[in-house]
């Protein structure tokens, strides 16, 4: 992925996001995106609509666009307090057939060429606080057909890369390259090298984290840190590696665009990943604690 390479050691911050069992979509997806953990139980339900309205960054931002699965976009525009705050483009069941991926990033471009002759779209597309989430599904699709070490995987993790970058490129075109896009790339979980999860091994646990753009830190060359074995065969050992658990992910994306923590969020903001001033991190690190220090009473 020499894109998203070229982001880890010359722009951006990245890590690895360390998640919980059960290690399937839907719990991974309410911790990024909500900022808590399912209970384990939720290992037999990976892809079902969950029936408990929860509160999410989606649900906090001005507006969202989503791109995607079926399976995963629903349960964040269900239940939000403003139901035309979320919008939703999902292919057919049908169409899951590896190929999402390419459908995802193509709908997300169409989005832009759409706001040319919509003008609410158009405005929208101008204000703060708003959230594009791509679910791209094809890794995992190809994952469980072929295996992670096959050619059509790899192949797919190509189509990732250059996707993301042409979608980095539209968006500067759009926006007039004002710099003021931040952009999280991560999983909602790992794979074994038979091509399963769900379980607590490793391979299932670590997910990817690369952040950059307004608001994010860049590359620390200077004392480079966090490695171990798993990343030191990489050759990123020039800049620091910053590990975070998967539910940081969601106070992180509220935190970057001003928006309220989701509030049963238990994330810890990854203050590394920040570039702000010292008392805008103890002003944000304050609030945090205060809303994970509520989370603690209603369970004691």
């Amino acid at each position: 992925a020499p894109f998203l390479r070229d982001i880890v050691l010359n722009h951006g911050t990245w890590g690895v996001s360390h998640t919980r069992v059960p290690t399937e979509s839907r719990p991974g997806h309410v911790a990024i995106i909500a900022g808590f953990y399912e209970d384990v139980s939720a290992v037999t339900k990976g892809w079902k609509m969950n029936p408990v309205e929860f509160d999410s960054v989606f649900n906090q931002s001005r507006h969202t666009w989503s791109f995607g699965s079926p399976d995963i976009l629903p349960m964040f525009a269900k239940g939000a307090s403003d139901p035309e705050r979320v919008d939703t483009f999902m292919y057919g069941h049908e169409s899951e057939n590896f190929a999402e991926d390419t459908w995802t990033f193509n709908q997300f471009a169409q989005l832009f060429t759409n706001s040319s002759s919509d003008p609410k779209l158009y405005q929208q597309l101008h204000d703060d606080k708003i959230i594009m989430f791509l679910h791209l599904l094809g890794l995992d699709s190809n994952g469980h057909a072929h295996g992670p070490h096959s050619k059509e995987y790899l192949n797919n993790i190509k189509v990732v890369d250059d996707g993301i970058y042409e979608t980095i490129q539209l968006l500067d075109k759009f926006y007039g390259n004002d710099k003021k896009t931040a952009y999280i790339f991560t999983s909602d979980h790992g794979m074994s090298n038979r091509g399963n999860h769900g379980d607590g091994h490793p391979d299932n646990t670590r997910t990817p984290i690369i952040a950059w753009g307004a608001g994010i830190s860049k590359p620390n060359k200077e004392n480079p840190s966090g490695h171990d074995e798993f990343s030191m065969d990489w050759q990123l050992n020039s800049v620091q590696r910053n590990d975070i658990l998967q539910a940081d992910i969601a106070p992180l994306m509220a935190s970057l665009i001003g928006i309220n923590y989701p509030v049963n969020s238990v994330g810890e903001l990854p203050l590394k990943y920040l570039n702000n001033t010292p008392l805008f991190k103890a002003q944000s690190i304050f609030v945090n604690a205060k809303e994970i220090l509520e989370q603690y009473k209603v369970k004691y």
